[in-house]
């Protein structure tokens, strides 16, 4: 590349840099141009009361965002009047009533609306006995103003429409409390997150013994977390490709399969309990778990 060619070379960089910045400042829904930087926009759409730091990535003009913070309000309405309207003609499903000795020793697996226990809510709670054996599966229908929740959808396959004729947290707490007040150990993959559900939906957790197997995986998974310190966190999925879990018929993201998970998991731990780490072996198990999983995602698509 001769100078000449290298010199047109940066010029046409640096229009094509100014051509983004210029349409980085332009709203997309008027064309109208914003501001001179971002800074200027920012502080523009801050004044008006238009702002949203999520929205960052678009400058839009303060005009075009309170129309679309109105469409969305409207839409929402809409969305919260056809919920309650639905939830008001539903018959609802009855709560499973476990008979007979409560077991000591469960695992419980939820499946909820998103991470957050404060804001979130429970779809459905599993329960097993330490021998993998159900013992309720609770389907729980959350609050109207819980109307979509389409990350967690994606994951768990649990639409809205699907909760619909499920009962309310207030008809399921009774029976819940009663099988978590029997036990004496608590077992769970992030218990620590169940725990947090549980509490926000009104269940007094009991006195016990709480076991979580995230925590006592991460050190055998042998990832270095050089940030927090310690180990990684894995997910359940990953664990249970570690020790070769097969979730035959009910896969991943079952309230009921991932107590069975987790207490597979739980039990390899116990198996391998103080043997010495043989970091090629671990390697190695490493590999042929993401393998598993990249096999288990090729099958979904």
């Amino acid at each position: 590349m001769g100078e000449n060619d290298e010199i047109e070379l940066r010029r046409e960089v640096r229009r094509i840099a100014d051509r983004r910045r210029r349409d980085r400042l332009r709203c997309p829904r008027c064309g109208r141009v914003v501001a001179e930087t971002v800074r200027e926009a920012r502080e523009a759409c801050l004044r008006a009361g238009t702002w949203h730091e999520a929205d960052d990535y678009v400058i839009m003009c303060p005009e075009c965002k309170a129309r679309e913070d109105a469409e969305e309000e409207r839409a929402r309405r809409v969305a919260l009047e056809d919920r309650r309207a639905a939830l008001a003609t539903a018959v609802k499903e009855l709560v499973p009533h476990v008979e007979g000795p409560l077991p000591v020793t469960i695992a419980i697996g939820v499946e909820t609306t998103g991470l957050r226990g404060w804001s979130d809510h429970l779809l459905t709670v599993g329960i097993v006995d330490g021998e993998g054996a159900e013992v309720a599966s609770f389907k729980i229908c959350p609050p109207p103003q819980c109307y979509e929740w389409p990350e967690a959808e994606e994951v768990n396959g649990i639409a809205p429409a699907d909760t619909v004729t499920w009962p309310a947290i207030e008809d399921v707490r009774p029976e819940l409390q009663r099988i978590l007040d029997a036990a004496e150990v608590v077992i769970g993959y992030n218990v620590g997150l169940d725990i947090e559900f549980l509490r926000a939906a009104g269940i007094a957790l009991p006195d016990c013994d709480y076991v979580d197997v995230m925590a006592m995986f991460a050190p055998v998974f042998g990832l270095r977390d050089d940030y927090h310190g310690g180990y990684r966190w894995q997910r359940l999925a990953t664990a249970a490709a570690y020790v070769g879990h097969d979730w035959d018929a009910e896969g991943a993201h079952n309230a009921l399969a991932d107590c069975r998970a987790t207490l597979a998991v739980l039990r390899w731990l116990e198996e391998h309990e103080g043997e010495e780490v043989d970091r090629r072996e671990q390697g190695a198990r490493r590999a042929a778990a993401w393998r598993r999983l990249d096999a288990a995602e090729a099958e979904e698509l």
